[in-house]
């Protein structure tokens, strides 16, 4: 089998061969019929098929490109929350401190700018303590939108010279506050705050806007230092009240600070605020663990353009005697 096998092979590749050469000019040779074989005769032209499916129609002309929608106007800005203090509002106090006069403070609002009105609380040393210089002023920059400091400075002179700033800044996307302590030495912290974390005057503020139903409480998250702590304001009662700008109806608020060693509370500090629509700050208690001090109410200054929210109950007062 193999002699044929390959014999068919060669032919084969012979036969390719041969027709890929030209023809040449000499007469061919006659081949006998029996020897010929059968004639090979070529395929039948191929038949072109109709078309499956009819010629699709030409596409319409797309439609021209709408020309830009214009920009929409940025949305007004957000109405200042409704609070009961205004521009120019200012509060003056009377320190005592076991029963003698210390010092005087205020709480005075600014005039609000790029949505901002600043809080002031000022503290400084008066009477027999004129001697010995302290000063403290603590800012706090209210959001008017939010009612969330955006930022607060302390600005303190203590006895012996010392002088410090501390600064805070507040990063709401991130609930993270950058705080700066410039004294001795210059250093910077990056504190994790809770959500709606404020300072100490926008708590008093704060308070303010509440409604200080009886036996009410409210908490928050107050960062004062790199420290946040929990604070929970509780609604003791309503009493009158005199000071020396009068006498008023209030309600009496708890509100633990949190004070530790030497002037750890012995006692929560407490807050009157005025039972009207104004909650002007009367009265400020606090039972340190060498003592009381007090901050009574001197005088009020009310404010510019007050957006009152729901007003309590009216108010009681009495100017004080001659």
């Amino acid at each position: 089998m193999t002699g044929p096998t390959l014999a068919v092979a060669v032919a084969l590749l012979l036969g390719v061969a041969a027709a890929t050469e030209p023809p040449h000019p000499a007469t061919p040779a006659t081949v006998p019929a029996a020897a010929a074989g059968p004639v090979a005769t070529a395929p039948p032209p191929l038949t072109t098929l109709p078309p499956l499916l009819p010629p699709a129609p030409p596409m319409p002309p797309l439609p021209p490109v709408p020309p830009p929608l214009p920009a929409l106007p940025p949305p007004p800005p957000a109405p200042p929350a409704p609070v009961p203090w205004g521009a120019d509002e200012r509060m003056e106090y009377v320190i005592d401190y076991l029963g003698i006069t210390m010092g005087r403070a205020s709480i005075s609002v600014g005039p609000t700018e790029g949505g901002v009105a600043p809080l002031q609380l000022a503290s400084r040393s008066a009477g027999l303590m004129s001697v010995v210089t302290f000063r403290q002023t603590l800012v706090s920059e209210l959001d008017v939108v939010t009612l969330l400091p955006r930022a607060s400075v302390l600005e303190a002179a203590e006895p012996g010279g010392y002088k410090h700033t501390d600064t805070a800044r507040f990063d709401r996307s991130t609930n993270k506050a950058t705080v700066r302590e410039v004294g001795r030495f210059d250093k910077s912290y990056e504190i994790e705050v809770p959500e709606g974390t404020i300072d100490f005057v926008a708590l008093i503020f704060r308070l303010r806007t509440l409604p200080l139903t009886d036996g009410a409480t409210h908490a928050f998250q107050v960062l004062s230092g790199r420290k946040v702590s929990r604070v929970v304001a509780a609604v003791v009662k309503r009493e009158s009240v005199r000071t020396g700008a009068g006498r008023f109806a209030a309600v009496k608020v708890r509100v633990p600070t949190g004070f530790d060693g030497k002037f750890s509370e012995k006692n929560p500090t407490y807050v009157w605020f005025s039972d009207d629509a104004r909650r002007v700050v009367v009265k400020i208690s606090t039972d340190f663990a060498i003592g009381r001090a007090e901050a009574e109410l001197k005088r009020y200054q009310p404010g510019r353009a007050v957006v009152a929210p729901t007003a309590g109950p009216a108010p009681a007062q009495e100017p004080e005697p001659r």
